[in-house]
């Protein structure tokens, strides 16, 4: 069975938007392709799809087409009540704001064992079971 790894809306969003010479962008696009059905769930899709339009003006279109993709090649885990709580908890015990903590309790009820984030501690170990990595440090 492999390893679930869970990736974090700004490696996603390093990753599909270029910037002129930019190498993140590169590494980034490089190593999201290199994993093996990552995990993300409707947060990441909408956040990153957000700042796709907004910062990226990228046409409905494209989206449209980027979304299918992510529906394909990526497992997505739904969210639930027990996220929620999960979240609450992480808040109090780690201080990690709403929507990180979001993100780390989908990954933890989705069995992942490395949530992939720039926005974390790298190296952090919560519940003794998933690891936060920031790829662009790790590599």
């Amino acid at each position: 069975m492999p390893v679930k790894v869970f990736v974090d809306t700004n490696i996603w969003l390093y990753a599909l938007v270029p910037k002129e010479s930019d190498a993140k962008h590169q590494e980034a696009a490089e190593f999201v392709l290199a994993l093996d059905r990552p995990l993300v769930n409707s947060q990441v899709i909408r956040e990153t799809s957000s700042n796709l339009i907004k910062k990226a003006g990228i046409a409905e279109a494209r989206l449209r087409e980027m979304i299918v993709d992510w529906y394909r090649d990526c497992e997505i885990h739904p969210t639930n009540l027990s996220q929620h709580l999960l979240a609450s908890g992480l808040r109090e015990r780690h201080s990690f704001s709403y929507w990180d903590s979001l993100i780390v309790a989908a990954a933890l009820d989705a069995g992942c064992v490395t949530l992939y984030s720039e926005d974390m501690q790298h190296g952090q170990v919560i519940d003794g079971r998933l690891t936060l990595i920031n790829p662009f440090l790790s590599s």
